[in-house]
Parts: structure tokens; sequence; C-alpha cells
């Protein structure tokens, strides 16, 4: 649930007006997450922004006592969308522990395989878990008020 409110004369606020908003939890991802924001829109400035998840994931217990070296191999299987970021983050921390770095060329071979993976996790949410909020039949059976606000709303340059 989206909530906002007004703070006036709050530190870091150089035209004096903060909007404080509250995005939790934001569903569709393993594990809910909350973002909170103060904004001051008239400064164009963001004041303060931090993010929480409620679910524990428990990373740092489960890898105890576990070869390093399957990090990468275990911590990819948590998630069914982020594995490779997962498997990434798990690599590049071996590299850091060993003191190793990898050649240019893998390093051009491990972007390459991050983007395929950001295309792929994009579809897979965009169209499969949160697309469906967005369709109009949905809309309109679970929040006929946003679909009314959106039909009345002028949409310039729509016709072309």
């Amino acid at each position: 649930m989206t909530t906002t409110q007004p703070r006036h004369g709050s530190a870091g606020a150089a035209k004096g007006q903060l909007t404080e908003m509250v995005w939790d939890p934001v569903t569709r991802i393993v594990g809910s997450l909350g973002i909170y924001t103060k904004i001051d829109f008239a400064a164009k400035t963001v004041a303060e922004c931090h993010s929480t998840s409620s679910v524990f994931r428990g990373y740092s217990i489960f890898m105890k006592g576990k070869d390093p070296r399957d990090a990468h191999f275990i911590t990819s299987r948590i998630c069914g969308i982020c594995g490779d970021n997962h498997a990434t983050c798990s690599v590049y921390n071996q590299n850091m522990a060993y003191g190793v770095a990898p050649p240019h060329l893998g390093e051009w071979v491990i972007n390459l395989g991050e983007a395929a993976e950001f295309m792929f996790d994009h579809n897979i949410f965009q169209e499969n878990l949160v697309g469906v909020d967005f369709c109009e039949k949905m809309v309109a059976e679970t929040n006929p008020g946003v679909l009314d606000l959106a039909n009345r709303t002028p949409a310039p340059q729509s016709e072309a």
C-alpha cells in the first residue's frame, strides 16, 4: 500500500516541504519489500530513502560449513527469478576472498551472461508476476476507481 504524508520543516528540506512516501509491501518478489522515502518535490531532491525486507533469507546461516567454492551453485537456487544475481555475487565474493581476478575477457563473459539473464528475468517478472495487475479486466474487478480515473485522465498525443 502506498501512503504519502507531507512533512513541514524537516531537516534536509531546502524548500521546507518533505513528502513522506511509503510502499510497503512491494509484492511479487520473493520476500516482501518495503521502500520508505522523504522527497522534496519542489527542490527535486530525495532527502531520505531506504528499503527493508521482512523475510529472512538466511544466506549466512545455511552457507555455514559449506565449501565456499559451492556458493554460486547453492545460492543461485534460492530464488526462481534472480538466481543469476546470487551466483554472480557469490563468484565475485570468492574472487575477493581468494585474491583472484578474472581476465578482461572473463569479465565480458560474466557481463554478457548477466545481460542475458536480465532480459530473461525482466520478461518473467513483467509478463508473469506483475503484468496481470495492469490488465484492464483485473483492474476493473479489483480497483474500479483506478480504472475510472485512468479513463478520465487526458493522455496528450494518445491518438498519435
